[in-house]
């Protein structure tokens, strides 16, 4: 404990630095993918009337302080235009709308969730205005790292920055996760004196499943799967010596990807990585595209019955029995929960578990593992719809726009690893801090538009590098902001 408050006190100057010394799109994603990796789970402020203060809400809130402080106008005046967009709230009206669709589903679940609920010897209070305070800030919260991306990792050479800072840290934090590996999940009981999560749930194969500092080895494992993704992409769009760094650092982060165990983050890897490998930037970009639909739209297919559930588990077992069982398990809790939702389909049932099932002696007989059965359980469909349009739309509008916005490579390396991390929300709850900072770089690029470029520059087409004024002449040119938003 002692270690742990020493440390969550000392990264706010860690963060303060960063944005003193560094640009502010590296400055931004250390701090928080950083705060991320690095900071104990088990440390934690409850104060009377504010959200709960922990890593993830002490590491956006010093963030966006020191972005304030030391990105002021003054010296972002002197960067290039759309380097940083203006405004600390997003200028799309999609992203606006789903704010507010996001804000009003919150005062809608606390009205609605005024009483208690009794099952057997369990009691369950029921949601008060104070409530609402609290489950806003913890909101906003959230929030931070995608209205930080938004303003300042929006541009192609910021967003650059972030795939390079997300590389790097996936090759630091292999060290500690090979260390794992070996000599077993060791390090946050060392360091922090705490394990996150279930022990038997990280012996795997007869050997470990890594956790590092994060909540469980299946966390760990799709952040693997992102940094595995931004690498390759930072290959495709290289040339020269660079190039071979950056497939050197693609092989080796695929290798702790399969080490960490996560045979879906894997599986997902190795999905994107052969779409980044094989095609073109605008079809990385319909892919990514693709896949954000089904997402966004799968509890309606699921609560449809249009998944063909049995057939994936007749598949899954004829691969691995064991695995099959897990997965038949994960579908049944999803139907009691969805039937459990679907009592108050339009805000959800609130905090404290009254979205879980009981039986009539009280017990919790349902187990939460999609991020997004938990959404609509507490949220509703108005907060599921808010939140994860927020995830997902940004890449479909990026796909429908994609020639007027000229994307590069770049922007297709991030659309694919938020993919990842928004596929692997249908059969885990990992939406992290790092998600939301991907999501609102998508979302800044969108409302940026197309960019005016210098003739002298060179970009990457499609892996090959362009003169800009022979470019340009294949499109016509628009100031920042002055593409159509959203």
């Amino acid at each position: 404990m002692i270690v742990g408050s020493l440390v969550m006190l000392i990264w706010p100057l860690v963060i303060f630095w960063l944005f003193a010394k560094r640009q502010p799109a590296v400055a931004v994603t250390t701090a928080i993918v950083g705060g991320y990796l690095l900071l104990p789970g088990n440390i934690s402020f409850d104060f009377p009337a504010i959200p709960v203060l922990n890593k993830h809400s002490i590491t956006a809130l010093c963030t966006a302080v020191a972005a304030m402080i030391f990105l002021n106008r003054s010296r972002t005046r002197t960067m290039p235009a759309g380097m940083v967009l203006d405004g600390a709230i997003p200028r799309s009206p999609m992203v606006r709308a789903l704010m507010i669709m996001m804000v009003v589903g919150i005062f809608g679940t606390v009205v609605t969730n005024g009483d208690g609920l009794r099952y057997g010897g369990t009691s369950l209070g029921g949601l008060r205005l104070y409530d609402a305070a609290s489950m806003l800030g913890s909101t906003i919260f959230a929030m931070l790292p995608f209205l930080l991306a938004r303003k300042y990792i929006a541009h192609p050479d910021a967003q650059r920055l972030l795939l390079v800072s997300l590389a790097m840290a996936g090759l630091i934090y292999s060290i500690p996760t090979l260390y794992e590996v070996r000599m077993s999940p060791q390090l946050s009981r060392i360091i922090y004196d705490y394990f996150p999560h279930q022990w038997l749930q990280h012996v795997r194969a007869g050997g470990f499943r890594p956790v590092v500092f994060l909540h469980h080895g299946l966390w760990l494992a799709i952040f693997f799967c992102s940094c595995f993704l931004a690498a390759l992409a930072l290959w495709r769009s290289s040339a020269g010596k660079p190039k071979i760094t950056w497939m050197l650092a693609t092989l080796w982060l695929f290798a702790t990807l399969a080490v960490s165990k996560g045979m879906g983050a894997l599986a997902i890897g190795l999905l994107l990585g052969a779409i980044i490998f094989l095609l073109p930037t605008r079809l990385q970009i319909l892919a990514a595209a693709i896949f954000a639909g089904i997402v966004l739209v799968y509890p309606m297919l699921r609560g449809a019955n249009v998944i063909p559930v049995q057939q994936i588990v007749n598949i899954a077992a004829d691969i691995n029995a064991e695995r099959a069982g897990s997965l038949s398990f994960r579908l049944k809790n999803e139907d009691l929960l969805l039937e459990r939702a679907n009592e108050r389909p339009l805000f959800g049932w609130g905090l404290w578990g009254r979205n879980r099932v009981y039986d009539e002696t009280g017990q919790d007989i349902s187990t939460t593992d999609g991020y997004w059965v938990m959404s609509i359980g507490t949220s509703g469909w108005i907060g599921y719809l808010a939140e994860f349009g927020l995830l997902t739309l940004p890449l479909i509008f990026l796909a429908l726009r994609w020639r007027e916005l000229a994307l590069t490579p770049t922007t297709a390396g991030i659309a694919l690893a938020l993919t990842a991390n928004l596929l692997d929300l249908i059969p885990n709850a990992t939406l992290t801090p790092v998600t939301w900072l991907l999501a609102g770089a998508l979302a800044g690029r969108l409302e940026l538009g197309r960019l005016s470029q210098p003739d002298d520059a060179i970009v990457m087409a499609d892996d090959l590098p362009v003169r800009r004024n022979a470019y340009s002449r294949q499109v016509k040119r628009h100031p920042p902001h002055a593409a159509r938003s959203a």
